[in-house]
């Protein structure tokens, strides 16, 4: 009887209901903490021009036949290049963010209303599917006892517990690119099968549509496709890299050739693809969800953005100032594996630099202890591509205050931090599974 209840299957079901009970109860909270009825939307716990409210207001605009649109009484004296009148009063086409969220949130609101409970429980559910792809892949690079650990790791972790109340993008989009990884690691083991390099680009691309951050991944999973079998079969790496560069194109396509004939640019991001960039970089832009970490100068290229585009302005900023940039880059690298960032409560604080301390230096632990640059031929060398990308990424471009845009490679942290915990306790060297790559 114990041996039935202590299974590997009963543990992970137990495992799995406690993200889902921690998720249904921090909705609770959420809630009452915003003071938000059942029946109600939710849209009283944003400030008005959040990013949730123009989910909200572009997935509204799609079940009300607007298009992919959002719907404003505010007056710019400028129109912004990511907005395109509708011909119907105060509404824009818009291209800010890219469409599978709000897609995702329409269909919800049209087959259920657009009470909390619509999106909230789709995406507690979501959050639960994470944990058990965590899980899989953990057990698939590691062992299933790592896959149980770094389940319940990822169960417990609070910011993403939290976030799956909110209407936001990275609850789903997490369990888009950790379904990526999954088919990915599932062709690698068949030598890049070409049914699971499909899945994989059409999942990536799937994730792309949904946060827009992912758009340069390809070129690194590309790079651990050529060192993974340059030297095995190069006819096998031509052909799994073009059909998985290819699908992933495809993907995007239909939104790319939306935003041409609205926008007159082909685009899976915004039209003004560089604003982001401008905004964490130049402090001229003075956004303030970004910290530019205390490096002060005077250096204004206002004009440049203003008659030459934002563009322009960073390139500029680059060029002439390349020391302070590549110190905005080196905090921000700090900053994004870091516990916190000095602009949140202190309750905040010390909560975030809890789950750090369970969580982080046992993940540094696992990156050493899996030996996975030994032959480049093991599963978790994916998983590495994927948090160098990210690091890369945002150590060159931007952090924000509350580190959300870290949220994606928790899972993945998760994962390294299970392995560093069974090392250490078991004191077993034990080595990573070997992804097969022979031909089948």
């Amino acid at each position: 009887m114990l041996k039935k209840i202590l299974s590997e299957k009963s543990i992970l079901i137990f495992i799995l209901f406690i993200a889902v009970f921690l998720r249904f109860s921090s909705l609770a909270v959420f809630m009452y903490k915003n003071d938000i009825t059942i029946s109600e939307n939710g849209m009283s716990a944003y400030p008005l021009g959040d990013d949730s409210q123009i989910y909200y207001n572009t997935a509204k605009n799609l079940v009300e036949g607007k298009g992919y649109s959002i719907t404003t009484t505010e007056i710019y004296r400028e129109l912004p290049v990511f907005f395109k009148p509708t011909g119907i009063p105060n509404t824009y086409y818009q291209n800010y963010y890219p469409p599978v969220y709000s897609v995702f949130l329409s269909i919800l609101y049209r087959l259920f209303g657009t009470s909390i409970l619509v999106y909230a429980i789709p995406q507690i559910i979501l959050g639960g599917a994470t944990c058990y792809l965590a899980y899989f892949i953990a057990r698939t690079a590691f062992s299933s006892k790592i896959g149980l650990l770094a389940c319940f790791l990822l169960a417990i972790y609070h910011p993403l517990i939290w976030w799956t109340s909110y209407i936001r993008a990275e609850t789903l989009f997490i369990f888009l690119l950790l379904l990526t990884i999954v088919f990915l690691m599932k062709a690698v083991q068949k030598n890049l099968d070409l049914k699971y390099i499909i899945f994989s680009g059409i999942a990536l691309g799937m994730s792309c549509l949904c946060r827009a951050v992912v758009l340069y991944l390809p070129i690194f999973i590309v790079s651990y496709f050529v060192i993974l079998l340059f030297k095995k079969d190069k006819k096998r790496l031509f052909l799994g890299t073009a059909v998985f560069l290819l699908t992933f194109c495809v993907t995007l396509a239909p939104w790319s050739y939306r935003n041409h004939k609205i926008f007159k640019t082909y685009s899976v991001t915004s039209s003004d693809a560089w604003a982001t960039f401008y905004g964490c970089n130049v402090p001229a832009a003075d956004l303030p969800f970004f910290d530019l970490y205390e490096i002060n100068f005077n250096y204004v290229p206002a004009e440049i953005a203003l008659l030459e585009g934002e563009k322009a302005a960073s390139i500029a900023f680059v060029k002439d100032r390349p020391l302070t940039y590549a110190k905005l880059c080196l905090k921000r690298f700090i900053a994004f594996w870091g516990p916190i960032t000095k602009k949140p409560s202190l309750i905040k604080k010390v909560v975030d630099t809890f789950i750090y301390i369970i969580v982080f230096p046992m993940a540094f632990y696992g990156f050493y202890k899996s030996k996975w640059w030994t032959g480049f031929k093991s599963a978790p060398t994916l998983l590495i591509t994927v948090i160098l990308y990210y690091t890369v990424l945002h150590s060159l471009v931007g952090v924000d205050d509350a580190l959300i845009y870290r949220y994606p490679i928790i899972p993945l942290i998760c994962i390294f931090s299970a392995y560093g915990y069974y090392a250490y306790f078991t004191r077993i060297g034990h080595r990573p599974t070997l992804i097969n790559t022979e031909k089948t």
